[in-house]
């Protein structure tokens, strides 16, 4: 029977489990029908990290190559853990039209694989779908494609014994609507896996429409293992697990955070225990800093010295590692490179109107000083933008309704796009069809600005600042 996970927490409106610690699943005994597989998915081959400005020769060749590093380097950890299989859940590579060096490399890696006897179980995705192309080279023999015909299954063998089976379905074309799922029926005599590439929601008809009951209702699945979606989860700890690993090497500031994989080890119909490892050497991350009248910032030296002094504390741990186990921990260290970074710069300061002022040259300048002066640390953090949210001192809001009635009037209407539901809608609808609401990167329009309930309470915070500071002015109040 399934038992516990630790350190966990839910998010999300599906319920998400996000890793806080090393996670469990099982605890039977370690026997000889024990093996283990990594989980993986949206490897992505063929694409670069996102990067503003001039990095250094050597970020910039790391921004062209870490993808590829992040596939050779679950390679290595399949070797060093002696899994007996791996599986890519889609997205292989970022385009059907597979770049020779890119189809190059998985095969290179998968024969290193091969040397260890260790197989490896493909289904493409969007990104990949098979639409009746053929590969560049021929696949080592140790590499399973699975069929975009129609769901197919492999038996995996161990000492002569079928431990696993494996199930399955690569995408034929860019948008799949066909709910293949349905059509993965298995017997329960051994552990069963099932692979999918998908968004999990029920009216999305390009990338498989299912949901988590769904998935759920097919009989005899022991592990689903997704695809599709760039950010890590596990939405289900009791028989089936299902699980979304996430991207492995995040590439613009859509992916934050470690990117990695799973670990699973079974037994007969147990899972005896799963952990997410890092796989990621550049972690995409948004920092806040807050700034107030105590950080004395009177020109752009102070401002400098404060984002600095702020931002070099990143370089005090590797990186955001509340998903990452304590063994895994101590294996970052070798392998991460760095931060790149969005800043985002609130507070009150009286150094304000100087920031609202500044121009794209001033702000292009600036931004290239900090990363001169932080270009020296072992692991590099390259600030990508930087997002200035500051005030002016504030006024004494409560003084200023006491001497003019249209401050009232200003709270009750701030008040009112915070709180009623239908009013902030409207408010959004007003800001015009360049905001979008994006929940997965996948689907994210590049010509649009994302917004969450966050980004909202922010902009009508800043709002409100503006305003009290323009109607101060325009009734001379002192």
């Amino acid at each position: 029977m399934y038992a516990f996970f630790d350190l966990l927490y839910y998010k999300g409106t599906r319920k998400q489990i996000e890793f806080y610690g090393k996670i469990y699943i099982g605890g039977g005994k370690l026997m000889n029908e024990t093996f283990r597989f990594i989980h993986a998915a949206d490897l992505h081959l063929g694409s670069f990290l996102n990067i503003n400005g001039k990095p250094s020769k050597e970020v910039e060749d790391l921004s062209k190559s870490a993808v590829y590093d992040g596939f050779e380097t679950i390679c290595h950890k399949a070797i060093s853990y002696k899994v007996d299989f791996i599986l890519i859940c889609g997205d292989v590579y970022d385009s059907y039209l597979r770049s020779v060096r890119g189809n190059r490399f998985f095969i290179n890696q998968c024969l290193s694989l091969n040397e260890k006897n260790i197989s490896v179980y493909v289904i493409y995705g969007n990104h990949d779908a098979i639409n009746d192309g053929q590969e560049l080279f021929t696949m080592p023999t140790n590499v399973h494609i699975l069929s975009s015909d129609s769901a197919e299954c492999f038996e995996v063998y161990k000492e002569g014994q079928v431990i696993a089976k494996i199930i399955g379905k690569s995408y034929k074309r860019r948008n799949e609507k066909e709910k293949s799922y349905e059509t993965y029926l298995l017997d329960n005599n051994v552990f069963n896996i099932a692979m999918l590439h998908t968004a999990l929601e029920k009216d999305n008809n390009s990338y498989i429409p299912c949901t988590l009951e769904d998935l759920k209702a097919v009989p005899n699945i022991d592990y689903w293992a997704l695809g599709h979606i760039h950010t890590q989860s596990v939405l289900s700890n009791a028989r089936p697990v299902i699980a979304f690993p996430g991207i492995p090497q995040g590439r613009d500031m859509g992916e934050q955070g470690v990117g990695g994989v799973f670990l699973v080890t079974a037994c007969n119909k147990e899972i005896v225990n799963m952990e997410f490892l890092p796989i990621a050497a550049v972690v995409y991350k948004r920092f806040e800093i807050i700034i107030d009248d105590e950080d004395k910032i009177e020109n752009y030296s102070d401002l400098l010295r404060v984002i600095i002094e702020e931002t070099s504390s990143l370089t005090n741990a590797p990186r955001d590692d509340s998903n990452v186990t304590m063994r895994s921990k101590e294996e970052m260290h070798h392998e991460f490179k760095g931060h790149i970074i969005q800043l985002l710069v609130k507070g009150t300061t009286d150094f304000h109107r100087k920031i609202a002022l500044m121009t794209e040259e001033d702000y292009k300048q600036f931004v290239e000083n900090i990363n001169e002066e932080m270009s020296f640390l072992k692991c590099f953090i390259w600030i990508d933008s930087i997002i200035f949210r500051t005030t002016g001192a504030k006024q004494d809001f409560e003084n200023l309704k006491m001497q003019n009635s249209i401050f009232e009037d200003l709270e009750q209407v701030i008040n009112d796009f915070s709180i009623d539901l239908e009013q902030k809608d409207q408010l959004v609808k007003n800001w015009g069809g360049i905001w979008k609401k994006q929940v997965y990167t996948e689907n994210i329009d590049e010509d649009k600005f994302d917004f969450d309930d966050g980004v909202i309470e922010d902009i009508i915070s800043q709002a409100k600042e503006l305003l009290i500071e323009k109607l101060v002015e325009a009734l001379e109040i002192t």
